[in-house]
C-alpha cells in the first residue's frame, strides 16, 4: 500500500459522516477504544460531542487525519 505524503498533515476534515443517532455511534466508538478529539475553541459534552446547529464529534485515524460524525437538529 502506498501512503500519501500528506497523510495526517491537513488541518481540514477530509470526510464527515451524517448520522441519525450520534450518541449511539459515539458510545460504540468508545466501546471500541476510539477517542474523540476535543478542541479548546469548542464546547463539548461529557461524551465529547459538540453542540452546534446539530451535533458534531471528531475523531482521528492512526495517521492523525481528522474525521467527523454529524447529526442534524
Amino acid at each position: 500500500m502506498c501512503q500519501s505524503v500528506t497523510a495526517g498533515k491537513t488541518l481540514a476534515t477530509p470526510a464527515t459522516w451524517y448520522v441519525d443517532d450520534i450518541d449511539q455511534i459515539v458510545e460504540e466508538f468508545a466501546l471500541s477504544g476510539v477517542e474523540l478529539a476535543r478542541y479548546d475553541r469548542f464546547e463539548h459534552n461529557a461524551k465529547g460531542i459538540t453542540p452546534r446547529v446539530g451535533c458534531i464529534a471528531w475523531f482521528q485515524d492512526p495517521h492523525g487525519n481528522t474525521f467527523a460524525l454529524e447529526a442534524g437538529v
